[in-house]
């Protein structure tokens, strides 16, 4: 996929040498409970990027005046026979927050996923109590479908999940 630009940002493929910014998104305490796993440095984010590279997705950097500002990536959750469902999955540095910069960046991979990939179903999953990412997915036309109740163990505790999807 090319370079998508907007006015405000710009969207281009992750790289290894984007680490920094993406240990950044991931290491402000707003952020790393809402996180299953949380690179504790540049080696560890190097690691998480790779990995993400060869999993079956798009995963992007979101510049803001060629300054990292997040990621944004969207991964394909099917099997040989279904290719028709994607989850996405975002995460903004905290200086960049507050801007519609999550939720319009939300909204060009979520097109992009429909009228590209040919995808009839995108995903979202967040925390109940991240208000902020539910706001992100609502303003981008996804609607909540449900509570995943005890849908995740970390550092001792169940957490609830808000499942949002848009459908074509």
């Amino acid at each position: 996929m090319a370079i998508i630009k907007t006015k405000e940002f710009r969207l281009r493929p992750i790289t290894l040498n984007d680490a920094q910014g993406y240990l950044e998104c991931h290491k402000d305490k707003e952020a790393e409970k809402n996180f299953m796993s949380v690179p504790k440095n540049i080696a560890e984010a190097k690691k998480e990027i790779s990995h993400n590279l060869k999993k079956d997705s798009l995963n992007f950097v979101i510049e803001v005046d060629n300054k990292f500002a997040g990621f944004i990536n969207l991964e394909y959750h099917y099997d040989k026979r279904n290719k028709h469902a994607a989850i996405v999955s975002y995460g903004i540095i905290h200086k960049f927050r507050g801007k519609g910069i999550a939720t319009k960046a939300v909204k060009i991979i979520t097109n992009y996923g429909f009228n590209k990939l040919g995808l009839k179903r995108i995903s979202g999953i967040c925390r109940t109590f991240n208000k902020a990412s539910s706001r992100v997915l609502e303003k981008a036309g996804f609607k909540l479908e449900g509570i995943l109740r005890k849908n995740k163990f970390k550092d001792g505790e169940y957490l609830d999940d808000m499942l949002w999807a848009k459908i074509k």
